[in-house]
């Protein structure tokens, strides 16, 4: 057998070995909801972005930068910012 076909061959038992049935289907309880619960809270970490002093328009944000002497991010760009178009 050639290279390429031992190749495709293990690449297929990979992909199938990987799909196997889930044994149980998920289902939400009392008993893992406070589990479920913590896992998607955002952490103070991940929510750190809230804590920026954000500014309505950006001639505010250029006043502010020129009396404090720092640089000004300016994001521009055609699209929307996830790619959702």
């Amino acid at each position: 057998m050639s290279r390429a076909i031992i190749a495709h061959f293990i690449l297929v038992f990979i992909v199938f070995s990987g799909c196997t049935p889930q044994e149980d289907a998920f289902s939400l309880t009392t008993k893992n909801f406070d589990m479920w619960k913590n896992y998607i809270t955002p952490t103070q970490n991940e929510l750190a972005w809230t804590r920026i002093p954000w500014l309505s328009s950006f001639s505010e944000g250029l006043i502010q930068a020129n009396t404090q002497q720092k640089p000004v991010l300016l994001w521009v760009m055609n699209g929307h910012p996830l790619g959702c178009t």
